[in-house]
């Protein structure tokens, strides 16, 4: 799922900040999403195209519970 974003803030603290909360929605809105994409990655550029932050969630199934969980 690729989504692009325009957003503005006074600092990249902030930037950060609205990075984590965006991310976190993300995964409220589609939480059984990372089960099957397993890896997702947010970047965060600039107007130009410069990548300023990356964030990487991932999920993984343990040994312990490998295979136990039915998808569909």
């Amino acid at each position: 799922m690729a989504t692009t974003l325009s957003v503005e803030r006074e600092t990249h603290g902030d930037l950060r900040i609205e990075m984590a909360r965006f991310v976190g929605e993300l995964l409220k809105d589609h939480a059984a999403l990372i089960w099957m994409d397993q890896d997702w990655q947010v970047d965060v550029s600039d107007a130009s195209g410069l990548i300023l932050y990356v964030l990487h969630v991932s999920a993984a199934e343990t040994a312990a519970t490998q295979g136990t969980v039915q998808r569909g």
